[in-house]
Formats: structure tokens, C-alpha cells, sequence
């Protein structure tokens, strides 16, 4: 080794870092390059490596990872654009593109954005350094863990749960000896597990130590602004807890969010800060024997919690308000919160709503897909939907368990009065415009027939 290579290693640089301004990047990537050909050959760690990078290409070894081959593919391209849509960060995507556009632009890099698991969701920046990614494969869809490719920064950065800078060749896998990459973590507010990876990636010869802390200080750029909408959505919770529970404030009852935390109690205090409240649960026991229930509120996946029947506070079933006439999609209040479902939601609510005593996986599918259809498709939608409905939808046969009211149900009613005249005077239009679902078309028809039907 060089005196080049002795100074850097005994630098006192951060270990998170791996360039330095004051050492020739070609040298330096030399050296490495040698050390990686001789911990391939022998199986040993060469003292010039820091730390971090030789405890990564010890775990890159044990687990096999081929130090030539391409990242693999995961994801194609219209599952990759779900799984972004999905993640929480895609919505601030302007934003961090807008805080790395000098880098981007000016440092001829690129950046990208990892799922919890390494699985590339997003990338951007300078067109040359995209080029780059092609040969590696790093790419959207394809997958950046250790495991999948060895040491590299959205990886390492992963498994150390740490902003973390890969320099040339300590990474692993040779396809990117050409590269210098900073990752960072970017973090859940709520829970503080980890919700993707921010990662800056350019030439090895134009990368600089400051790359590392640009990259940690634009996560937390994200981190802060998924907090604050996090405070937006805890606030509007509490309101609607408040207005839900009105002149039962007297009694027991709580506001718990999705993860657990108890954002409002009535009393304050006597659920305690966090419990686990499995997501489809409507009983459960506490550690003192106290039986509670719970019921949807909001779209976040948050609850309310109040003691059971028996401890003097009766259940109430959740209300539901739908909207299906003169629409396209149907529009439901839930809880105060007013959502536009997507058509097949849509044609689903239509279909429980027209028949109140519920309707079986298979016969729903029937009416869905036609005969030849699998309940299996029925139960991914239906997953989907409870997710804003909860509790309201039922289960074996699908049903709604609400107090469900509709501008449809509304018209029937004075049809069956026969006060037309009235009936048509709250008709938007046919129910559900456009669906082609035969049962739908008959509902639709036959209300159309009696609103026109002279006095």
C-alpha cells in the first residue's frame, strides 16, 4: 500500500464517509480496486477498509451475492409505478427532486428512491449519469438490498438503518466500481420504521464528501414534512372524535390511531399513551381485564375505543352515506370523511346496497366478472375497500353492518309512497351512469321507468 493509502485510512474522517477532498479519487480507487481483487481471492479484509465496508462485504460473502451480476428484477414497470404510488414518500418526490437539482444538474448525478426492502421505486437526475445505471441494472424495479447485490449505499444503508457513502470499489459487486453513492433512511414519523431510501449516485471522480450530509439533510427535509402532515392528520382526527362522541363525552371512550398511539381519551389517561389494537379487531381484552370495543373512524385507519356493553357503553353501529345517482363513482361519507370511490368500489357498494341481506364471495364475483369468475378476485377488493370502511362492511356474506342511508334509498321511498312527483324532484340522474353490471342496469331501468311514469 501507498503512503497515499495509509494517510486515508488513518484520516479521521467520519467512518460514514468514503472520499475525501484531499486524496486523488483515480489512487484511491486503485487501491481499492486491488484490496476488493484480494478479499475475493483470499476471503480476508484488507486493513485499508473502513469499518463499515468491510463488516458489509463480509455479510455480501456469507450470503452469496455474485460480484458481477446486474441487480435483479423485481418489480415490471406498471408494478413499479403502484408500489410508488403506494409508498408514503411518492408525494414529496417534487420535493426532493427540487432540493438535488444542483447536485442533479451541476454534478452530472443521479438520484433514486428505495422501498423498505431495497426495491428501486423512482429514479431522476442528469441524463449521462442515468446512463450509468443501465449496465448495473440500477434501475426502477430492480432490487438494491446486500443481499441482492453486496455492499453499495441503498443497501448498507438499509441494513445499518444510517446515512452511509459507498466510494468506487468498496462496493462489492464490480458493475459499480465507477460509482460514488450517498443513501440516507428516510423514516415513518409515527412508527419510526423505515419507509424507503434516498440515494445520490454519480462518477467516481467527481465524488465529494459533502454528497453524505446533502443527501442525510434532504431525508430529513421529508422526515419533517411527513411529520407535519402526520400533526394535520392527528388534529383532524381528534376533530371528528369530538364531534363523534358529542354529549358522550361524559363517558369512556378513546381516539387510537392505526399504529396504537391514543391521540384523545375521554377521560384523559385511562387508556395510557399506546395499546395494540389489531387492525380488524371490534373486542378486545387490556392487561387489567377491562373488555373494549372499537369501531373505524376517519380514513387513516384510526378507532375509537369505549368499554364494552356491559361496563355501561352500548355499541353504535357506524353510519354510511352513499351517493350513486347521476355519478359515475360513487361518493360515500364515512365518519365525516367524504371519499370518490373508484368504479369497481363503486359497482361493489351499488351491488351490497341493492341487496341488503348480503351477498357471498361467489355471488358477488358473478355479478362482477360473470360466471367463469374466482372469489378470490372479490376478497383483494373487498380487502381494499374495508380499509376505508372497517368495520361497516361484513364478512360471510358480504354485507353492510352500518346505518346506511343513500339518495337512491331515499328515492325509493317516495316511489313506493307514490309521491312521484317528489321522487323525481330528488332524482339526479340514473343510478350509477355507465356501469354495466346486469343488476345495476335492472336497478337503473326500473327506476327510470317509475320516475317517468305519469301522475
Amino acid at each position: 500500500m501507498g503512503p497515499e493509502g495509509r494517510r486515508i485510512t488513518r484520516s479521521s474522517r467520519s467512518p460514514w464517509i468514503g472520499t475525501d477532498t484531499h486524496v486523488d479519487p483515480v489512487r484511491w480507487a486503485k487501491l481499492l480496486r486491488r484490496a476488493h481483487e484480494l478479499a475475493l481471492a483470499e476471503g480476508n479484509s484488507p486493513a485499508i477498509l473502513r469499518a463499515v465496508v468491510a463488516q458489509s462485504w463480509k455479510r455480501s460473502a456469507a450470503a452469496g451475492v455474485n460480484p458481477d451480476r446486474p441487480a435483479p428484477r423485481m418489480l415490471d414497470d406498471a408494478d413499479t409505478a403502484r408500489a410508488l404510488a403506494r409508498n408514503p414518500i411518492s408525494h414529496l418526490l417534487p420535493t426532493i427532486e427540487s432540493l438535488l437539482a444542483d447536485a442533479t444538474e451541476e454534478g452530472r448525478y443521479f438520484a433514486a428512491l428505495s422501498d423498505a426492502n431495497g426495491v428501486l421505486l423512482w429514479a431522476g437526475g442528469h441524463s449521462g449519469a442515468l446512463e450509468i445505471a443501465e449496465a448495473p441494472a440500477f434501475l426502477p424495479g430492480h432490487l438494491a438490498s446486500e443481499s441482492a447485490v453486496g455492499t453499495n449505499a441503498i443497501g448498507t444503508a438499509l441494513v445499518l438503518d444510517h446515512p452511509v457513502q459507498i466510494f468506487s470499489a468498496e462496493h462489492f459487486n464490480r458493475l459499480l466500481h465507477g460509482w460514488t453513492c450517498s443513501a440516507a433512511p428516510i423514516h415513518d414519523p409515527e412508527t419510526n420504521e423505515i419507509l424507503g431510501v434516498l440515494d445520490l449516485s454519480g462518477e467516481f471522480r467527481s465524488g465529494h464528501p459533502h454528497s453524505l450530509p446533502l443527501v442525510g439533510a434532504v431525508a430529513r427535509v421529508v422526515e419533517d414534512r411527513l411529520a407535519e402532515e402526520l400533526a394535520h392528520t392527528d388534529e383532524r382526527l381528534r376533530q371528528l372524535f369530538l364531534d363523534r362522541i358529542g354529549a358522550e363525552s361524559r363517558l369512556r371512550s378513546a381516539l387510537v390511531s392505526r399504529t396504537g398511539r391514543v391521540l384523545a381519551a375521554s377521560p384523559r389517561g385511562w387508556l395510557g399513551r399506546r395499546i395494540d389494537l389489531p387492525a380488524e379487531a371490534e373486542t378486545l381484552t387490556l392487561a387489567d381485564g377491562t373488555e373494549v370495543i372499537s369501531e373505524p373512524i376517519g380514513r387513516d385507519g384510526a378507532r375509537i375505543v369505549f368499554p364494552a356493553a356491559r361496563h355501561g357503553v352500548a355499541r353504535r353501529p357506524p353510519s354510511l352515506r352513499l351517493e350513486v345517482l347521476g355519478r359515475r363513482r360513487a361518493r360515500i361519507t364515512v365518519g365525516g370523511q367524504v371519499t370518490t370511490l373508484s368504479p369497481r368500489h363503486s359497482e361493489i357498494v351499488v351491488l351490497l346496497m341493492l341487496q341488503p341481506g348480503g351477498l357471498s364471495g361467489r355471488e358477488l364475483a358473478d355479478e362482477l366478472y360473470g360466471p367463469s369468475s374466482k372469489p378470490i378476485t372479490v376478497r383483494a377488493e373487498i380487502s381494499r375497500l374495508r380499509q376505508l370502511l372497517g368495520d361497516a362492511l361484513a364478512s360471510n356474506p358480504y354485507r353492510f353492518e352500518a346505518d346506511l342511508e343513500s339518495d337512491w334509498g331515499s328515492v325509493q321511498r317516495l316511489l313506493r309512497r307514490g309521491e312521484v312527483a317528489e321522487a323525481a324532484e330528488n332524482y339526479p340522474g340514473p343510478l350509477l351512469v355507465g356501469s354495466e353490471i346486469p343488476a345495476i342496469e335492472v336497478a337503473r331501468a326500473r327506476t327510470e321507468r317509475a320516475i317517468a311514469t305519469p301522475l
